[in-house]
């Protein structure tokens, strides 16, 4: 069982998890990271055993209703965003877009993320009357081109499934 199952499933009525997203771009002069429910902030491990510090923002995560295709879909709201953060978002000059990632923790293991999500980009930014900015991150669109070839089994036989 994952640890994301076994934290749903078999854990303490005390424990919180704890989410973070990660947003850079190459001009950045570094990540932005948040985390979502810690007031105080807090530090994390990653994947590649570093250390990194998470402050505090108030923001909401949305996932789409699929979880389990590779067509993943996060939608980020902040209430109260941080003005570092729109201005670099405001500043990027080429067409390469932020990369968006999010790791979800324990907050009694700190050191292995439950759940981790790296290979999204922020899509589009919206801000509302209210002062609400969201974004919208998605998997990068690797076969955008549309060569127009189309796959028959005529031509690429090795399509048809093994019977």
């Amino acid at each position: 069982m994952s640890d994301y199952t076994s934290f749903f499933l078999n854990a303490k009525g005390g424990l919180i998890n704890l989410e973070c997203i990660e947003i850079s771009h190459s001009n950045f002069i570094k990540p932005f990271r948040y985390v979502r429910n810690d007031t105080s902030g807090i530090t994390v491990t990653h994947e590649d055993g570093q250390n990194y510090f998470y402050e505090y923002q108030l923001f909401e995560v949305q996932r789409s209703n699929v979880t389990n295709d590779i067509d993943q879909v996060m939608s980020i709201t902040f209430a109260d965003t941080d003005d570092a953060l729109l201005n670099a978002m405001k500043n990027i000059t080429t067409n390469e877009r932020p990369v968006f990632k999010y790791r979800s923790y324990r907050d009694d293991d700190l050191t292995v993320p439950m759940v981790v999500i790296q290979t999204l980009e922020i899509a589009s930014m919206s801000k509302n009357a209210q002062g609400f900015v969201t974004f919208e991150a998605r998997a990068p669109e690797l076969n955008s081109a549309k060569t127009g070839v189309t796959y028959t089994l005529d031509r690429f036989p090795s399509l048809r499934g093994i019977l």
